[in-house]
This record gives structure tokens, sequence and C-alpha cells, in this order.
């Protein structure tokens, strides 16, 4: 066997690349990186009735999308019948197979299919020396020795199956194709998910039947949903494809990186993943999907992006809008947003908003002073250009509102609030939101006739409620 390191990325086309092959995928690529090894890809389409070109398209776009790239062309397993045949027929010649012809009753065929069993003419296998006290032991990178009784495997490991509706062609089945497709890739560590433990030892025992090297394994901790059980598609998006639009790849690379690895920093790039990465420090345990450290994460690597690639990241997520606004919004986006579809939040910006004049109110005040209040602040603003001076205007609001709060007629709670009388009608009218951000933020960038245009609405609402 080679001493370049090598190593296999073998996801079936049977849907879309789940975050955990994802994750996967990145623990091999950071390895072979590390050890300036090779990282293949093979699908293991075997699986004809639901595996799909569709999804293989699938897999191939996120993981490009990614960044993790492989070497050398795509193999695929359908690809390798042949291959299968050749090693079948050698083990049977040097005669380490059991072949078992099965015939059965109609009502064992009907219990059968009532099972969801496939029914087989013809078996092939390799027989297990149960009475043997030598136990099938190997090595994880990750978990350290890992030993299973060879009672525990069964009496015999079936490799093919011949159906019974098609009796000229072989069914290979999982561990042995991949066996075969390991030793001819040359693969030296197996780098996986732990839900294939249990497939280890009996890959092991084909290994020795063919007389060929054993890979070296290593077990990676499943990904989890909040509840700490199996992350699926009932707990919300698991596949890569899902994130694509809201998120940016370095951040999901990130994400994926952290959640079973500690590396030196939160935020992290692939070259220093690199640098720290030793595959016998992944974490044993589990480690739950966390989409709000996904979402800040997210969040850092946005404010990295400078104003054009910000827009177009934004731009899917508006359709057509006037680029002067985008533009001038984005110090003030790019500090808030954590995924790209946050920007439907500053969709104020873009349109008048929708509210209810109940929402106006603030606290016990009444209308007449919730209007009073507008009329204040619209007052002062037609004392301003087109273009608001924030600064001037924050300042004049603020006066305006210590104004109020010293008028020895209120109580000492009025006074107290007085600012609130000022700032939320002023918000919900420009924004339609309880929280949005500083209505003078808001009120510079819309400028100074929309602003009076949206307190003039903000009248018509209160008179109508």
């Amino acid at each position: 066997m080679t001493q370049e390191i090598r190593v296999r990325l073998a996801p079936s086309p049977t849907g879309n690349l789940h975050v955990g092959t994802a994750q996967s995928a990145l623990y091999n690529w950071l390895f072979a990186k590390k050890n300036d090894g090779k990282f293949f890809l093979r699908i293991e389409d075997t699986d004809r009735e639901r595996s799909t070109k569709e999804y293989e398209a699938s897999i191939l776009d996120s993981l490009t999308w990614l960044g993790l790239n492989w070497d050398r062309e795509v193999i695929r397993q359908s690809e390798r019948k042949q291959k299968y045949r050749e090693v079948l027929d050698k083990l049977e010649k040097a005669g380490k197979l059991e072949i078992t012809t099965l015939t059965y009753t109609p009502e064992e065929k009907e219990q059968l299919l009532k099972d969801g069993k496939k029914i087989s003419s013809k078996i092939y296998a390799i027989p297990i020396d149960v009475v043997s006290s030598v136990p099938v032991i190997f090595h994880d990178i990750i978990r350290g020795d890992i030993s299973v009784e060879r009672k525990h495997i069964g009496p015999s490991l079936i490799i093919a199956r011949v159906p019974e509706e098609k009796p000229d062609e072989i069914t290979f089945l999982y561990n042995f194709a991949v066996v075969v497709d390991d030793i001819d890739m040359e693969i030296t560590h197996v780098i996986r998910g732990e839900d294939h433990i249990s497939n280890t030892p009996k890959q092991i025992l084909i290994y020795e039947t063919l007389g060929e090297e054993i890979p070296k394994f290593a077990h990676l901790p499943l990904i989890l949903a909040a509840d700490r059980s199996k992350l699926s598609k009932r707990h919300g998006a698991t596949a890569v494809v899902d994130y694509k639009d809201d998120y940016l790849p370095e951040a999901l690379i990130n994400f994926l990186g952290k959640l079973s690895y500690t590396f030196s920093t939160d935020v992290t790039d692939c070259n220093s993943m690199i640098k720290e990465f030793d595959l016998s420090q992944v974490h044993h345990s589990g480690a739950v999907f966390d989409s709000k450290k996904l979402d800040w994460i997210n969040g850092e690597y946005i404010k990295k992006l400078n104003d054009k690639e910000l827009i177009e990241k934004l731009q899917s997520h508006l359709g057509e809008q006037e680029g002067g606004i985008i533009t001038r919004i984005l110090p003030m986006v790019r500090e808030r947003i954590k995924k790209f579809s946050d920007i439907k939040e500053f969709e104020f910006f873009f349109k008048e908003p929708e509210y209810d004049g109940e929402l106006l109110i603030w606290k016990t005040k009444s209308q007449e002073e919730i209007s009073n209040s507008l009329q204040a602040v619209a007052d002062i603003l037609e004392k301003f250009d087109e273009n608001i001076d924030k600064e001037r205007l924050k300042k004049e609001l603020d006066e305006l509102s210590v104004i109020i709060s010293s008028d020895p007629a209120k109580s000492s709670d009025d006074r107290g609030a007085s600012r609130g009388l000022i700032y939320w009608p002023f918000r919900v009218a420009l924004t339609g939101q309880k929280a949005s951000p500083d209505p003078v933020d808001v009120a510079e960038i819309l400028g100074k006739n929309e602003t009076l245009k949206r307190i003039d609405k903000a009248f018509v609402k209160l008179r109508a409620k």
C-alpha cells in the first residue's frame, strides 16, 4: 500500500449533502491537507431505486461551494460491477466462500415481501469462525482500541446476493463493495461517522479474507439536534443546499469544523484549521447543531465582505431595488445582520411600512399626546434641508424630551418617560416596528421629504384608530 496519505468521502446520491456528511468531508480534507495527502470522492450509487443523477450533482455542487475540492475524477460504484465480480470469482476459486442456493415456500416468500425484504436465489458469504476466542480488534484513532467478538458478527458474512427476479445479476453488498473500492483506491485512512463503527469489524474480516492490508480507522461523533438525538429533517434544515442562500461557505465550514474540534479561535479560516488539525483530538461525544452559533459566525464573516460583495448577496433577497438606498444602509446592515435574509427586516427603507395605528401609542399616553409628539418632531424636521444632519437632529430631539420632562405639571413618572414619548412614535412612523435601528439613523437615510411623508401617514393612522 502506498505511503501517501489517502482518504475518501463516499456519499450515496439518495439525497442532498447532509451537514454531517459535509463535516466528514471537511475532516477528511483537513487531514489530507495537513499530511500532504489526497482526498478522493466516491459516489456509492449501487442503490439504483433511490440514487439519482440530480442528487449526485447536488452533492458535487455543495462540496464545490464549500471549497472542499477533491483529487482526480469522481469514482462511481455503479461503474465497478465488473471489478466486484472479479474479486468474488477470485474468492470462490480460492474456496473462501460459502455459496448457498435458496428455495422458499409461497408462505415464506409472502412473509419476506411483507417484511420489505428482497428474495434471493443464491447468496455468497464469508464463513466466520465463531468458536475462535480471538476477537476482531482495531485501533480507532479517535476512540482508542475497539474489540468485537466474532460470534457477535455472525456465523457468516454475506457479501453478494443473486435476486430471484434477476438470476443473471449479482447484487454486491455494501461492506464488500466498500472494501474492494478502498483497496483499489489505496485508501490509508477511513474517516467517517460513528454510525459505521458496527461495519468496521465486518470490513476487517473481508480485508483479512482477501489478504490485503487493513487501513486505519477513525470514527467521528454524530451531529445532534437540540434534544441530543441524531440531527434529521424533522429538526429543520439538514442539507448544505439549505444554507447556500443565507450563509457564506466560509462560515458554514468554520462552524462545522468547530462543532467537533477545539480550534484556538472561534472564527478561523481553512489555512488555520489545516495547521491546527490533529485527527486524534477530534471530540468523542456528539455536538449539538447550534443555529445561533452558526448565525453569529456568519455575521462575523459578513462584516468582512466589501460593499460590492455584500450588495450582491443582499440583492437576491430584495429583488429589484434602487441601488442608492442599499449603498446608504450598508454600514447599518453590515453590523446587524447574521444571515442575508435578515435584510428583510430593513424593508421599511424600500417601501412604506404597514402597521396598526395602535402601535404608535407609547405606554399609557393618549392619542393626543402622541399626535403632539409627532407634530413636534415634524416641526423640527421642517427646519432641515433634504439631507438630514443626524447629529443635529438627535440633539434637537433630546432637547425636546428635556423640555417635556421639565414640565412641572407632569408627574415624575411622566417626566422620566418623555424620551420614549418622542422616540417611540417616531420609530414606528418610520419603520412600523417595535424594535429597529435608531429612528434618527433611519431618518438620515430616508431624507427629509420621505420622513415627513411617513409622519403624515402616522397622523392618518392615529385619527383612524
